[in-house]
């Protein structure tokens, strides 16, 4: 017996075992692809004489499954009795030798690589060795009687199923980005050493008001605030963006100090000519566009994805970016999004542990997603009427938080 403390280890038991074994039995919670012993074990096939694999919570991945699905010694539990959540690893040799491999690492890349896993290595060499060797091929007889083959219908049922339960099982994992799988993440800092995410909805408040005053001595949460109260008036008294007149066009995109309040909170664009260029020329993509985002209620990522899709129409020579895209979205829907640019980029990286390339779908995935996973964000509203009113854009004032004070719009 030997007991193997880490992936590594784990990882290269398997890989040896797969290639010398004359048959292997397998029992697993979950499975996926793409690392080494998947490969090796579609490879062996033939070395299979049973497979049981859980599908539970939708952590199995679809194309391991359809690896195997016209495999007819592989069958997978689809609604078990409680979690089916065995790991075992059954290797027989010539001349009655055996090995199997018992312990806590599922078949998949975190499993074998990245986890800290642990498992026993028992030998046909142990002592007791035949009555071991029972229990286990038993109780992985007893998980095939219990499992059943799928047909490639289920397999597509699943297979949309698995992709929608993706980002949620990534994030109660703790782990956000923009891949199909939850055992791989975006790299950020794990959500308990973010502060931005742990902080309590009167913690964020108060960070909010301290926010520093601009050089005419008013409070810039109040000069922020009439920003926000000036755009949400356009955005209610207009059904489409492009029924707006320019000069408030140019308010929402912050590109002027005129009518009241001072636009360039919440990043200011006077620099991006072409963005100039296609509010002034009320380019009609823009309002397809904003028409995608719902004035109340949910915002999807798929309803976001069509946003993006349509401003990068606007913008046929190129030229377009995070930043101003992210500049609309907050000032239509403030309550869940931040305008990204220059002036928080780096505090907000910095806060979250990840590099300042942040694109379009990666701003979804690492930072708004984040956002909705805070403490503060998913608070209930306040009664107070003017924190109600930064409660109400309380993604967008993220930047009072990171904003490096450079270019600080004055009266």
């Amino acid at each position: 017996m030997k007991v193997l403390t880490s992936a590594t280890e784990i990882n290269d038991a398997l890989i040896r075992l797969i290639q010398t074994c004359s048959s292997c039995q397998i029992a697993v919670a979950w499975a996926a692809v793409g690392f080494k012993a998947f490969e090796l074990l579609a490879k062996h096939r033939t070395k299979v004489k049973r497979m049981v694999v859980g599908i539970h919570f939708h952590q199995t991945h679809p194309d391991f499954i359809e690896e195997f699905l016209t495999h007819t010694d592989t069958r997978f539990v689809l609604n078990p009795d409680g979690v089916f959540h065995p790991k075992v690893y059954l290797f027989e040799k010539d001349r009655g030798e055996w090995e199997c491999l018992l312990g806590s690492p599922n078949f998949t890349h975190g499993g074998v690589n990245s986890n800290d896993e642990m498992a026993v290595l028992l030998t046909s060499g142990d002592p007791d060795a035949e009555a071991a060797l029972t229990s286990i091929r038993n109780a992985i007889a007893g998980y095939w009687q219990r499992a059943t083959a799928l047909s490639a219908d289920a397999l597509g049922a699943y297979r949309d199923a698995w992709q929608r339960k993706q980002p949620v099982l990534r994030n109660v994992l703790g782990k956000f980005g923009s891949t199909g799988s939850p055992d791989q993440c975006d790299g950020g800092k794990p959500p308990i050493a973010i502060e931005l995410l742990q902080m309590s909805w009167a913690d964020y408040y108060a960070r909010v008001r301290s926010e520093k005053e601009h050089l005419a001595n008013t409070q810039s949460m109040e000069a922020r605030l009439r920003v926000i109260r000036a755009v949400r008036g356009l955005f209610a008294a207009h059904q489409h963006f492009s029924d707006i007149n320019p000069t408030g066009r140019q308010q929402i995109a912050g590109l002027t100090t005129e009518g009241g309040a001072h636009f360039l909170w919440f990043g200011g664009m006077r620099g991006s000519g072409k963005f100039w260029q296609a509010i002034n020329n009320n380019n009609p993509n823009l309002a397809l566009a904003l028409d995608l985002i719902p004035t109340s209620g949910k915002v999807s990522k798929d309803a976001y994805l069509g946003y993006i899709e349509h401003f990068k129409d606007a913008f046929p020579e190129g030229r377009h970016g995070i930043a101003t895209a992210t500049r609309l979205l907050a000032m239509k829907r403030p309550d869940t999004f931040v305008c990204f640019n220059a002036r928080n980029r780096e505090g907000l990286c910095d806060a979250i542990g990840m590099s300042q390339t942040i694109g379009y779908e990666n701003y979804w995935d690492s930072i708004i997603q984040r956002i909705q996973d805070s403490v503060w964000w998913c608070s209930s509203p306040t009664t107070t009427d003017t924190e109600r009113e930064v409660w109400d854009a309380r993604a967008a004032f993220i930047d009072s938080l990171f904003y490096d004070g450079k270019d600080m719009p004055t009266e």
